[in-house]
Order: C-alpha cells, then structure tokens, then sequence
C-alpha cells in the first residue's frame, strides 16, 4: 500500500470514527434533555457530520463495475445490518424487559418492526408527535433506509454523468429540487423513509464530484504547506461558518427539516454539510498524526454502522436495568447530565465490543452446528 493510500484511510477512519462518537454523545447526552434547550450551533455543525457518511460514499465510488456488483455489495452490507436490527434486537429487548418486569404488550413489539422497516407513521406529517415502542430503541434505521435508496438512484446515474461537471452540477440541482418540493409540499412520511433518498444521494454525487477535484490529494497538502490546500480549508471554513450562522441548519434530518425557511433551507443545508465535510477532513488529516486519537478513533471508524445501530439498543439495555422505559421519548427526559455522560461512555465501549468481536463469537458458535448438520 502505497503512503498516500495508507494517509487516505487513516484520514477516512478517523472521520468516521470522529463523527460517530459525536452522535452517540449527542444522543445519548442530549437527546430530550431538559436542560439543554435547543442544539446550540455547535452542535448543529457537528450534526451535520452526518452527512459526510454520504459523501465519502460517493467519493470512493466505482461506478466502472456497473449497477448490478455495486448494488449487490450495498444491498448485502446495509440489508443485514438493517435485518439484525429490526428484528433480532427487538426480540433480545423484549425478552431483557419481560425479565425485568417491564414486559411490552405485542402492539409494542409490532410498532418496533415498523420503525425498523420504515413502515411506521405512513403517509403522517413529518415532525408528528411519535410513539417510541419500548422494545424498538434501535436506531439509525432512516439512516441506513436513507443510504441504500441514495445508493439506488446513484449508481443507475453516476456513469452517465461522471465525466462532465455540467451533468454533474445539473444532477445535483435536481435531486436538491426534488427535496424542496417535498419539504414544501409533500411532508408526510413514506415507505422505508423514502423522502430521504434525494437529498442523500445528492450528496453522494457531490462526493463524486469532489473526487474528480482530488479533495483528499489538496487536503494533504496542507501539512506541506502548499498555498492551494491553506486557501482551499479558509474558503471552506469560513463559507460553513457563515452559512451556519445564517442558516442554522437543526438537527432534523429524518423529518427533512432543514432550517428555518421550508424548502429553500435544502440548498444553504447540501453547502453547509459540503463545506463542514471539507472541515472536518481537514482536521481528521491533522489527527491522524497524533498517535493516540489516531488508534481510538480509527477503531471507532472501523465499525460505524455497528455503533451507529446498536447505541440505542445497548444504552435503553442499560437504563431499563434501573428505571422503567418510557414511551414518550427516546430516553426517559428525567436523566441528568451527570448520568448520561458515563452512559454514552459505556454505551461506546460495549457496542465496540460487540462490533469487534461479535462476528468471531457467532461464526465460532454457529460452525460447530453446521457442521454437526452437513454430517447428518
């Protein structure tokens, strides 16, 4: 492996490992919390970190291996992940509750198989007050929902409109006039979160685009010095900064409520998250030269839709041990600060555990059972 392929993905993982321990903190730490208010502008731009997972996708994409191999490999990848989530962590809940004392009725257990398979609140408008089923505290679902959609409408195009910026540019505008025409005039929520593809995918494609631009290559030139790579982080820095301030973007993705401006936040919110995308590169560029953040966060970025899908599950695991559930929010709204902190740091390293050596553990339970089968 070449160094600059080494650098690129050091770069990438810790990103993604940044970006997750930052939502599960911001989950876990924030969500439904009383006193913390409305999401300062931090914390929205740290949000928007999110977004990155779709341009990265987009970036490293080969549309030369065609429709079919591309999607196979996402379909494979997203498809369990989704599967194990939406089922088999529901019914591990259920029965830790039943044990508990706390046993949900099977309305419950049904409505968390539709949150799971985005089958829940069809055709209500977005942003409707929610029922959260005790057994169904996965999350992520609209997340992954969202992805593998975006990854349907971006390899059927990609090919076409890969070698020319005009195509490119103009594929763009139209999945983010999609958006605003679903903001605007269609907010109600659709099979599998749907309403989420456009928007996704329009990133993706802007990852492509900034492939073509060789960001990764401009971005490591900023340790060498080079004046192109300093003016290129200023202008990303200080047009994210502005937009944000102007165009505080919230934390409501899965609803598609991109601002304060209906619709016409969707096209401040793609530049926002491009720019802070950028941003964020920049300084996962500069620590990865730091050997420790570099191990911890390229462990984390290893196992991102591991984490990303069971911290909901592991932290309500660890809260209904000492307190009941509550149907109403996420996590019961009364827990302090104070409690979420060392539980957001617990809920990382169990899921960590789980995401690393989880799969040695079940292939290892499984083989000896196979092969007992295969003998008969």
């Amino acid at each position: 492996m070449s160094e600059t392929t080494g650098t690129r993905s050091s770069m990438i993982d810790v990103l993604k490992g940044t970006i997750i321990i930052a939502v599960v903190f911001l989950h876990i730490g924030f969500s439904k919390h009383d006193d913390v208010g409305s999401p300062g502008i931090l914390i929205q731009a740290m949000y928007l970190g999110l977004m990155a997972f779709f341009i990265i996708s987009g970036y490293f994409c080969k549309p030369e291996r065609g429709f079919v191999c591309n999607m196979k490999k996402r379909v494979k990848q997203l498809l369990i992940i989704l599967i194990l989530c939406a089922v088999v962590l529901p019914v591990i809940q259920f029965c830790w509750l039943c044990i508990l004392g706390q046993a949900p009725d099977l309305d419950d257990f049904v409505l968390a198989l539709q949150w799971g398979f985005g089958l829940n609140e069809l055709f209500m408008p977005l942003g409707s007050p929610k029922v959260y089923p005790l057994c169904g505290s996965a999350v992520g679902y609209y997340f992954i929902w969202a992805m593998l959609f975006a990854f349907v409408i971006f390899y059927a195009f990609i090919g076409y409109v890969i070698d020319s910026k005009k195509k490119l540019a103009a594929m763009i505008l139209i999945l983010l006039a999609i958006t605003v025409l679903e903001c605007e005039f269609c907010r109600y929520r659709m099979p599998f979160y749907l309403e989420l593809a456009p928007l996704s995918s329009a990133f993706m494609f802007a990852g492509a685009g900034l492939a073509k631009f060789n960001l990764i290559g401009k971005i490591e030139g900023l340790l060498k010095g080079k004046k192109e790579s300093i003016l290129l982080l200023a202008i990303s820095l200080i047009c994210g900064a502005v937009l944000l301030l102007l165009f505080p973007p919230g934390i409501n993705f899965d609803i598609l409520l991109l601002g304060d401006h209906g619709g016409l936040s969707t096209l401040p919110y793609f530049l926002e998250s491009v720019f802070m995308c950028i941003v964020f590169l920049y300084i996962s560029s500069l620590v990865s030269k730091i050997p420790v953040l570099l191990n911890i966060l390229t462990e984390a970025g290893k196992h991102t839709l591991g984490i990303l899908m069971y911290h909901g599950f592991v932290a309500s695991m660890i809260i209904a041990t000492f307190c009941p559930l509550t149907t109403t929010s996420w996590f019961p709204a009364d827990l302090t600060m104070a409690q979420r902190i060392p539980l957001a740091f617990g809920t990382l390293i169990i899921c960590y555990v789980i995401c690393k050596f989880g799969p040695a553990v079940v292939t290892k339970v499984t083989n000896p059972i196979l092969n007992h089968d295969d003998k008969l």
